[in-house]
């Protein structure tokens, strides 16, 4: 607002007063000189009251014009909270995608993995296989043990292969089902913790690696004869084990294919229970049973009665095994 017109009349107002109160006093009758005073005096006061009312309009405009720019900024502020708050969950849900794509991509590479290993088991894929269950915490740290078709033998595999004069080496050993060093069949059991080595070099095929186990098996007079002898088979369990212990902690659990969690695995001696570091585990329900519950008189005959003949057998069959495998050699049962 120019700031002479907010002057002006006021002013002029005031002076005007001021002459009219001179010209009263000077002004000689009755009635004359009073109304010439309080003309004189009216306008005299209408100057501050017009300047005050001049004062306050214009600071009711500035409170205006402050709170309509107030009103301005809050909603601009709003508008770029609101764009901050669609970016940061774009991001988020792009993140979120980028990290299931990655998920589902590790899934379709253990797959891949799996399917060579079928077509080709090779050294290579045996080792990647057993990186990732242990990468997974999937396996025991003492490694896996699957059986040796035709014999009650054992066939472990260790989490890692070793460099043997520059070449990596998978040190599968051979021992007992109690986890006790392999004897021969007509000599008692060794009470001893251990395993015959037959090694698995990089170089080695998967056909030459089998072949080196019938000798081992012959000098053990434990051999059970051409047609029974098939360390593919063995193979073939361990796959079938890996794949067990990788999808338990990969795969999304379903209503139509829940997947159990399991400790870290050590052996399947069945296609309905595992062995674990914790005791055993069911394949196809939630029933456990830890080492110290494995020992004790009564639960086997408990966790057994209501099942029909041929569960009951392979609880039975798990049950035996998990206790010589976790008992200490040459403990009583």
């Amino acid at each position: 607002m120019n700031p002479r017109p907010s002057w002006l009349i006021p002013s002029a107002t005031m002076t005007l007063g001021a002459f009219m109160m001179v010209t009263g006093s000077l002004v000689h009758g009755d009635y004359a000189p009073s109304v010439w005073l309080d003309l004189g005096a009216a306008l005299t006061l209408f100057g501050p009251l017009y300047f005050v009312q001049l004062l306050l309009e214009r600071r009711i405009r500035e409170v205006r014009q402050q709170e309509q720019h107030t009103l301005s900024s809050v909603e601009q502020l709003s508008h770029e909270i609101e764009e901050i708050r669609q970016q940061t969950a774009a991001r988020l849900d792009d993140l979120r995608r980028v990290t299931l794509e990655s998920v589902r991509q590790r899934r379709q590479s253990d797959e891949d993995a799996f399917r060579r290993f079928t077509e080709e088991p090779t050294f290579e894929n045996v080792v990647r296989l057993l990186d990732r269950a242990r990468g997974l915490g999937a396996i025991s740290d003492r490694g896996v043990r699957v059986r040796l078709p035709g014999t009650t033998l054992r066939l472990r595999f260790p989490l890692a292969a070793r460099l043997g004069n520059g070449t990596p080496v998978l040190e599968v050993g051979l021992e007992e089902e109690d986890g006790t060093l392999p004897h021969d069949a007509t000599a008692p059991g060794i009470p001893m913790r251990g395993q015959q080595p037959i090694p698995w070099s990089a170089a080695t095929s998967a056909g030459d690696w089998a072949a080196s186990v019938a000798p081992k098996l012959q000098r053990l007079n434990r051999y059970p004869g051409d047609e029974h002898f098939d360390p593919s088979g063995a193979l073939e369990q361990l796959i079938h084990l890996l794949r067990l212990a990788i999808e338990a902690r990969t795969r999304p659990p379903s209503a139509t294919t829940p997947m159990p969690r399991f400790k870290p695995v050590i052996e399947m001696p069945n296609d309905e229970w595992v062995i674990t570091e914790d005791g055993l585990q069911s394949l196809a329900s939630e029933s456990s049973f830890t080492v110290k519950e494995l020992f004790h008189k009564t639960n086997e005959a408990v966790a057994v009665a209501g099942l029909s003949e041929e569960p009951a057998a392979k609880l039975r069959e798990a049950w035996r095994v998990a206790q010589r495998l976790l008992l200490s050699p040459g403990s009583p049962f």
